[in-house]
C-alpha cells in the first residue's frame, strides 16, 4: 500500500498506490492533529481537531467525509489509538476506489 514516506517538517506524508497521499500531523505540545487522505491534490477525507466546527457533537474532533460534509468523529486526540481507526477507514476508501476504477 505504501510506496514511500516523506518527512515534511511537522508532517509525515505517505505516498500510496493508486495516486493517493496520506498526510499525518500531530503537535504534542498543543494536542492538535490532522489526518488527511488526498487523491492528487484533492482531499478525499480528513480528520482534525481544529476548533472551527462548534456545531459538531464531538467538537473539536470532526471528520470531513468523502462527500465533503463535516461529520462527528470517533477520534479522541490520542494518536496511538486514532491511527488504527484512521488506517482502517482509509483502506476501505482506497479499496472501494480501486474496485470502482477510481
Amino acid at each position: 500500500m505504501v510506496l514511500r514516506v516523506e518527512f515534511l517538517g511537522t508532517k509525515v506524508r505517505a505516498i500510496l498506490r493508486g495516486g493517493y497521499v496520506f498526510d499525518i500531523y500531530y503537535n504534542v505540545s498543543t494536542g492538535r492533529y490532522s489526518f488527511t487522505l488526498l487523491k492528487g491534490s484533492k482531499r478525499v477525507m480528513g480528520w482534525d481537531n481544529a476548533p472551527h466546527h462548534i456545531d459538531v457533537p464531538t467538537f473539536p474532533h470532526h471528520l470531513h467525509d468523502v462527500d465533503g460534509h463535516v461529520r462527528p468523529s470517533d477520534l479522541t486526540g490520542d494518536p496511538l489509538t486514532d491511527i488504527d481507526r484512521v488506517l482502517r477507514k482509509i483502506r476501505r476508501v482506497i479499496s472501494r476506489g480501486a474496485a470502482a476504477g477510481i
